[in-house]
């Protein structure tokens, strides 16, 4: 059967009219913004099918991706705007605590709900965390900070010795500069400066020395190796922290405790960290810098400040915090051994929200400079932490004075 070129044509159209028929449709949507949608709602949970917080969702299309955080349920809402072809799409969980998880899907399937499942994270080693804590952070100013929180180790008020950080601003900077901290923790080890014991109950007759033995235990010293030869040079029994303290607070103990920590840690250099984990250069922060006017207001405000004084006197003094917690639930803040009611946050510069209000949550150790203000549940300025050599924290620096402000606080909670 003969079929003319004029049928043929008529029926197949001719390639350069394919092409310019598509040209036209894309300058057609484009004029018209037609866009592709996609929403999705779900859940996070763990294996167990408990809702996890918090968590960050993520829907990815290519380049362009819409972020947002979950709901302290689990739940999320995300929407992103994409191309109004068949494209593929990456919805993924990130947290802190759990292994990222993610759905790869395309925008044809019309999916509305979409529920994330999580595993538990592996726990991370020291090293891991100073990599992620450390970055971009030089050896000048890791020492600088380090000489300011061993100033103040009796306002220290968590020692986990069964994790690495506890979440207290002195014990967590120690631990994570130890590479640099060494030296200033070794010469506080003889400091027999009185301060509460923020342990559990029973506790003991604590010290500064005590605290920065924790701190270098808590950051790779080995307790067993240094601490058991001294009160059982044979290896006889198992010698725990109840046995140290009777121990310690005798003749020149604390000297023999100074003596075996300098040896063994001869022996192992590396063991707490080295000025090789800091890799920031000193120009790394050069364009950070705090704010002159909040850094002479509270210059002046700290020197007015004692312990002891009444909480109202002192936050008129002070001025509006940026924010506040509430150590009794955990929030943010860990305080001495339930004595205080409430800490007061004031921030002279912030890495992650430079112009934003501070979410004291977030707050970095080593970057972020501020000052903690803690008062007791009778109403009394107790202690000021600060992480700035400018401002001088504050603590009561007697034993007596310590006991008096600690007692007369369990006794308003008492009577509440």
């Amino acid at each position: 059967m003969h079929v003319s070129a004029g049928v043929f044509s008529h029926r197949w159209p001719h390639p350069r009219s394919l092409s310019w028929l598509l040209a036209c449709t894309i300058a057609l949507l484009a004029i018209t913004g037609c866009k592709g949608h996609t929403h999705i709602t779900g859940t996070v949970k763990s294996k167990l099918g408990y809702p996890i917080y918090p968590v960050q969702i993520t829907l990815r299309q290519g380049e362009h991706a819409q972020q947002v955080q979950a709901a302290t349920n689990g739940t999320f809402d995300v929407t992103l705007d994409h191309a109004p072809f068949k494209v593929e799409l990456r919805l993924t969980a990130t947290s802190s605590f759990y292994k990222t998880a993610e759905k790869i899907f395309s925008s044809s399937d019309h999916l509305k709900t979409i529920d994330m499942i999580m595993e538990e994270a592996p726990e991370p080693t020291l090293a891991e965390i100073k990599k992620i804590w450390l970055k971009g952070m030089n050896v000048g100013e890791a020492k600088e900070l380090a000489e300011l929180m061993c100033r103040q180790l009796p306002n220290a008020s968590a020692f986990p010795m069964k994790s690495f950080l506890s979440g207290d601003d002195v014990h967590d900077t120690l631990v994570l500069l130890s590479g640099v901290a060494k030296p200033c923790l070794v010469e506080h080890l003889t400091d027999s400066t009185w301060m509460p014991d923020s342990r559990s109950e029973p506790l003991a007759d604590f010290h500064a020395g005590d605290a920065a033995l924790w701190i270098l235990t808590d950051a790779g010293l080995d307790w067993d190796s240094v601490i058991t030869p001294l009160l059982d040079p044979k290896k006889q029994n198992e010698i725990g922290v109840f046995e140290y303290f009777n121990w310690v607070n005798q003749g020149n103990h604390r000297k023999l405790v100074q003596d075996a920590v300098k040896h063994w840690l001869v022996l192992h250099p590396e063991s707490c960290g080295s000025e090789a984990d800091f890799t920031g250069s000193a120009e790394t922060n050069a364009s950070d810098k705090l704010s002159p006017q909040r850094l002479i207001a509270l210059q002046q405000a700290l020197a007015k400040l004692k312990p002891g004084m009444d909480e109202k006197l002192a936050r008129h003094i002070l001025g509006p915090s940026d924010a506040e917690a509430d150590p009794e639930h955990l929030d943010g803040v860990m305080d001495l051994n339930r004595y205080e009611k409430s800490a007061a946050f004031y921030f002279i510069k912030t890495q992650e929200n430079p112009k934003g209000k501070p979410e004291l949550n977030r707050r970095n150790f080593l970057h972020d400079r501020y000052i903690i203000v803690f008062f007791s549940e009778n109403g009394k300025l107790v202690r000021v932490f600060s992480n700035l050599p400018e401002l001088a924290p504050i603590f009561p620096r007697s034993e007596k004075l310590w006991t008096r402000m600690i007692y007369a606080s369990m006794d308003a909670g008492i009577n509440r």
